[in-house]
C-alpha cells in the first residue's frame, strides 16, 4: 500500500510541477519576443514601397505568406471573404511574401497570384507585396513560418497574431471586436 502511495505522490507532484512550468512559460517574455514592433517597408506589385503605417487610420490584416505555401493560399479564400465583407475604408489587408525577396522579383509573386486566381476563379482585390531583399519583415514578424496573421489596430497596435491558417470566423470576430471598441 505504501509503495502505491508514493507512486501516486511522485506522479502527482510530477503533474503539478508540469502544470506550474507551462503555465509560468506563457507569462515569461524572452528578450526576443519582448522587441517593440516596428513600422516596416514592402514592395507592391507595381514596385511601389509602402508603409504599414501608410495604413493606419484602419485596421490592417496583415497576412505574411509565400505563394509556394499551401496553407498560405487556402488562407487567401479567408482573407476574401474578409474583403467582401468589411469595408476597405474600415480594414485594410495586406499580403506579403516574406519568401521572395525583392531582389528575385516582384514579378515571380505576380505569376503566382495570377495562376492562383485563375486556377480557383476568385479575384483577390487587396494589396500584395514582396519583403525587401534582406526579409526584414521576416526576421521580425515571421520568424515562425508563415501564413503569419497580424491584425493592427488604427493607430498601429498589434492586436492579435496568429502562426498559421485561421478560419474566417476567428478573423472576423476579432476585426468586429475592434470595429465596436
Amino acid at each position: 500500500m505504501n509503495a502505491k502511495i508514493t507512486k501516486m505522490n511522485r506522479i502527482g507532484i510530477v503533474f503539478i510541477l508540469i502544470l506550474l512550468v507551462s503555465f509560468f512559460s506563457g507569462c515569461i517574455d524572452t528578450p526576443e519576443d519582448n522587441q517593440p514592433k516596428t513600422d516596416f517597408t514592402f514592395t507592391t506589385l507595381e514596385g511601389v514601397q509602402q508603409n504599414l503605417s501608410d495604413f493606419y487610420g484602419k485596421i490592417i490584416l496583415v497576412d505574411l505568406m509565400a505563394v509556394n505555401c499551401q496553407p498560405c493560399m487556402y488562407q487567401m479564400f479567408e482573407l476574401k471573404k474578409i474583403s467582401e465583407n468589411y469595408s476597405h475604408d474600415d480594414v485594410a489587408i495586406l499580403s506579403i511574401d516574406v519568401w521572395i525577396r525583392l531582389g528575385e522579383t516582384p514579378e515571380l509573386l505576380l505569376e503566382y497570384i495570377n495562376a492562383f486566381q485563375q486556377q480557383v476563379n476568385i479575384t483577390l482585390d487587396w494589396t500584395f507585396g514582396v519583403d525587401d531583399t534582406v526579409g526584414s519583415i521576416e526576421q521580425i514578424y515571421a520568424k515562425n513560418g508563415v501564413p503569419t496573421l497580424y491584425i493592427f489596430d488604427t493607430n498601429g497596435n498589434i492586436y492579435y497574431t496568429k502562426v498559421g491558417y485561421e478560419p474566417y470566423s476567428t478573423l472576423k470576430g476579432k476585426l468586429d471586436e475592434l470595429l465596436n471598441s
